[in-house]
């Protein structure tokens, strides 16, 4: 009997924290709510992904890590970094983009730097090449496909609503997409039910044990499929609920085996089976399955509160992004280069592997004095990190994302200044002026992270 003539499961995990703090030091500080810790990434590491790796979890799943949350790990929790990065194996870990930034909203050029930088990130960390991509958010559109095709990205995974014809109990596939010129690329698809369930109510759940015998082993006679995936965010295990690593680990290690589930990965499950099943996506579409993708895009009146001051928020990130790009093109084309190219290539800088000095020297080495163009990559990287996800998850204007998208956008303006001489910000500043909800404004936020951060933007005043 074949290795896969049996029932397999594969748990996927999401790991993620977004930049925070000061975006020119890269330096947190504390944060209150996440007492008795300094910061919430040490509460977080302390909750859920130390825990995670003392029970050896991350060897029994497929997962992946968001760049800045491995960085920070990498300096501050070593042990814990060295443990996941060992528990790839070559086959579980997947990337993702690297600023976590929602790609079917964002620009074509910026939707493929954040893939390749974020392939590049992968390769930095885990010393090979990727083969699955996750899409923060679970956020997709056949553009964002065919550009992972493109980078050599062979599947993703999406939920079930985000898939036009699939058949109830048809399993995790993967299944394929067909894609213009004659590209594809494979795409494997949540249990939604079941991932909900893990996601929103593992503490009544009864343990492991009890959810294996009275779910999955209905759920396994059902499947016509051969492999049943759930997907959540990682963070579930420990974080978002406390001591649910145990649940992790009995259902892994003991539960799902003992009803005769083997433990696979995405990896090692895709390489043995090569799509073939075509399937269409409902585009653009996400997990939580907002039309059009409106909470993060305009934002809505909900029954929590009015969050469309995030399309306010959003628009002024983009005629400010336009502002920037333009004087960045202006200063590469008068040298003949390609600017985003090159900017698809500054990732090594990024990851600390060369200096922006050398980088420039191997990319342009005609070139006697890079230092504008040096300065405005600087510019492109802080713009980039303005369009996290968590920017438009966060249902509060004075959140500290949105005051972190807003600092990171004005450093950009004003690293841009500097070399340009000239005054790009005034269109940033009268754009915050109607981000607004109730008595604070996008302009107040401005100005207290200018002030804060000591940059010189005359107009902000």
């Amino acid at each position: 009997m074949s290795k896969f003539d049996h029932d397999f499961l594969c748990l996927y995990g999401h790991f993620s924290q977004p930049r925070r703090g000061n975006p020119l030091t890269g330096i947190i500080g504390s944060e209150e709510e996440a007492a008795p810790y300094h910061n919430w990434n040490e509460r977080i590491t302390n909750m859920c992904y130390r825990p995670n790796a003392e029970t050896d979890n991350y060897r029994q799943i497929s997962f992946s890590f968001g760049e800045p949350l491995l960085e920070w790990l990498q300096r501050r929790a070593p042990e814990v970094y060295q443990k996941i990065i060992a528990s790839d194996q070559g086959q579980n870990a997947l990337a993702t983009a690297f600023n976590h930034t929602i790609l079917p909203l964002a620009r074509k050029r910026d939707k493929r730097t954040q893939i390749l930088w974020g392939i590049a990130a992968f390769e930095h960390q885990f010393g090979r090449k990727p083969l699955g991509f996750w899409l923060p958010e679970m956020a997709v559109d056949s553009e964002t496909l065919g550009l992972l095709a493109d980078a050599g990205i062979r599947y993703t995974l999406l939920a079930q609503q985000q898939i036009r014809n699939l058949q109830p109990n048809d399993g995790a596939g993967p299944y394929l997409v067909e894609l213009p010129r004659g590209r594809s690329i494979g795409v494997f698809v949540r249990d939604d039910g079941l991932s909900s369930e893990i996601s929103f109510n593992i503490h009544n759940l009864g343990g492991a044990g009890k959810w294996v015998r009275n779910v999955l082993l209905p759920m396994r006679n059902k499947t016509r499929g051969r492999l049943l995936l759930m997907a959540t965010a990682g963070e579930t295990f420990g974080h978002h609920y406390a001591g649910e690593e145990q649940f992790l680990h009995w259902l892994v290690n003991h539960e799902a085996p003992s009803i005769g589930f083997q433990m696979t990965t995405l990896d090692e499950f895709f390489t043995a089976h090569e799509p073939t099943t075509k399937i269409q996506i409902e585009e653009p579409s996400s997990w939580s399955d907002h039309p059009g993708l409106v909470n993060w895009a305009t934002g809505q009146p909900t029954g929590k509160g009015d969050t469309t001051w995030r399309g306010a928020l959003r628009r002024a990130l983009d005629n400010t992004a336009s502002e920037l790009d333009s004087a960045y093109e202006n200063a590469t084309r008068i040298h003949n280069l390609d600017a985003w190219e090159l900017r698809d290539q500054y990732a090594p800088v990024l990851l600390g592997k060369i200096s922006a000095e050398e980088f420039l020297a191997e990319y342009a080495p005609d070139i006697k004095n890079t230092e504008a163009i040096r300065q405005l990559l600087v510019a492109q990287e802080l713009m980039q990190r303005s369009y996290n996800s968590y920017t438009f998850t966060d249902d509060h204007l004075d959140g500290s994302q949105i005051r972190y998208a807003i600092a990171c956008a004005a450093a950009a303006l004003a690293t841009a200044q500097r070399v340009t001489k000239q005054d790009i910000a005034e269109r940033f500043v009268s754009d915050l002026a109607v981000v607004t909800s109730g008595s604070i404004t996008g302009t107040a936020i401005l100005r207290s992270v200018v002030e804060e951060l000591s940059l010189t933007l005359e107009t902000a005043d």
